[in-house]
């Protein structure tokens, strides 16, 4: 009588992937999602938090062109009266910058948006007036990288008694 060995299939035959009993089933590739779904997981919210950083970046960019624009008017109304009376229109420049300074400072403040003024008022002609404004923001993403912050950098310019566009 011959004797045959009786080998169970998957053992010692390249059993790769098998589980502890040599068999094939649902637990045999055990926590081999979980490491994709951690992974792709957090590719997601690394994008997610870039996306939202480009969009709090050009927030910033209007949000520094609107209050120029704004801070310009503001100092374009500040008419120096004694030229007026006299009959000609031109812009007090010691209190224009001013107004448009507080004005700034007051939007910061109700607003708790970092801005400022970056640079004096300039003035291109008597009637005109140029602001140049800088709002601050600070990126999500940047809390795994260090702390930076972006700056957005806006010039506007108004014109007292419009009557064609401006061209300053």
């Amino acid at each position: 009588m011959s004797r045959t060995a009786r080998i169970p299939l998957g053992v010692g035959r390249g059993g790769a992937g098998r589980g502890a009993r040599g068999r094939a089933g649902p637990g045999a590739e055990r926590g081999s999602v979980t490491v994709f779904v951690v992974f792709f997981t957090l590719v997601a919210l690394a994008l997610a938090s870039l996306l939202v950083d480009v969009g709090n970046a050009v927030n910033a960019q209007e949000r520094a062109a609107d209050l120029a624009e704004q801070a310009a008017r503001a100092a374009a109304n500040a008419i120096d009266v004694a030229d007026l009376r006299s009959g000609t229109v031109a812009i007090d420049q010691t209190r224009a910058c001013a107004d448009a300074l507080g004005l700034i400072q007051a939007y910061a403040a109700a607003s708790r948006v970092d801005a400022a003024m970056t640079g004096p008022c300039t003035y291109p002609s008597p009637r005109q007036v140029t602001v140049y404004v800088s709002v601050t923001t600070t990126p999500l993403i940047s809390t795994f990288f260090g702390s930076f912050t972006m700056k957005a950098h806006e010039t506007a310019c108004a014109e007292f008694g419009i009557t064609r566009g401006v061209g300053c």
